[in-house]
């Protein structure tokens, strides 16, 4: 069996540090990871903001699209490619947040070599930039954010970065219900609240709205879940045909895992999905002294003890998901 401990990782920079990074410089790409989620999102887009109002040029960086259950971050805006930014706009500081591998850009993932400073929180992080701050028992890659952004603006965080901060806290720790909350997750979020972020409006658009075809996906979820280990291990494998019948979308699976892993007695869920290249994104979370990060890097893959992930080809995904019950250590 996997369990998890702690991991201590050694920076190359101070926040204080960074600041006086980023002071230096003036235009700014900031990446997201692939299939951005909350923590990610609010991250990218609360530090543009900051950076903005510092007299600054910044852009957000995302290979993928914005999935609709999360565009109350973004303004409703979808596409943030490279591709988009201003022809005259030439980047001289590059900087990922929530990025724990250069594998993890997605698309622009052959642009790892020229990231200048990566902000992120996964114990699993592999050392892909010049600078890198890494903080494991961060909650969310937005603390490590928030503490950036409030050296630079002396305290004085605007509402609408508040807000894009309170998001990705929630998100990653599911409503403070987690067990990577800690008290200074509390204390920031408390902070964020100061500044105007509209707790009950974040976690209502979080955790309460969901579009017709989400709610599709964990429906299609919910019939097709299947238990390993008297119950104790949640499973189910979503394939391109069965969005297609279904008429959802990979982008509304976003909280399938979630579903699966509340069954009473589950402590470990799985989700694998197919994606349009044909292979397949494994998904796992853990409720128990399992550390899925550890199981996952046996793929490739990492993330947290609690919330990890990895990406096999077609023909690997039914083993991959035997090995992973396998290393549970739970007696089936």
């Amino acid at each position: 069996m996997t369990k998890s401990n702690e991991v201590s990782t050694v920076n190359n920079i101070t926040v204080y540090g960074i600041c006086k990074n980023i002071m230096r410089h003036d235009n700014f790409l900031v990446f997201t990871h692939e299939n951005p989620d909350a923590d990610t999102i609010g991250s990218c887009f609360a530090l543009v903001n900051t950076l903005r109002s510092l007299g600054k040029k910044a852009y957000p960086a995302c290979g993928d699209r914005i999935p609709a259950s999360l565009v109350f971050m973004t303004d409703g805006e979808r596409d943030f490619h490279i591709e988009n930014v201003p022809a005259d706009f030439v980047p001289e500081y590059y900087i990922s947040v929530d990025v724990a591998s250069a594998a993890q850009l997605g698309n622009y993932k052959q642009m790892a070599n020229k990231i200048n400073l990566s902000l992120d929180h996964h114990a699993t992080h592999d050392k892909f930039a010049e600078y890198y701050f890494i903080d494991p028992r961060a909650a969310a890659c937005a603390e490590i954010i928030y503490h950036v952004i409030n050296r630079l603006l002396i305290g004085e965080i605007p509402e609408k970065t508040a807000s894009l901060l309170y998001a990705a806290l929630a998100a990653d720790t599911g409503g403070f219900r987690y067990a990577n909350t800690t008290p200074v997750t509390h204390k920031i979020a408390a902070k964020l609240i100061e500044r105007g972020a509209n707790h009950a409006e974040i976690c209502r658009n979080l955790f309460e709205c969901k579009t017709k075809t989400a709610l599709a996906a964990e429906a299609f979820a919910m019939a097709n879940v299947s238990y390993f280990c008297d119950g104790k291990i949640s499973y189910v494998k979503i394939t391109k045909d069965d969005k297609l019948a279904g008429g959802f979308e990979d982008e509304d699976t976003y909280d399938v895992i979630n579903v699966i892993r509340r069954v009473d007695g589950v402590k470990v869920a799985i989700l694998v999905r197919e994606k349009e290249d044909g292979s397949y994104k494994i998904s796992t979370r853990s409720a128990c002294e399992i550390d899925v990060s550890k199981i996952c890097a046996i793929f490739g893959g990492g993330g947290h003890a609690g919330a990890a992930g990895c990406s096999v080809k077609p023909e690997e995904a039914d083993a991959a998901v035997k090995r992973i019950v396998k290393e549970c250590g739970f007696d089936d």
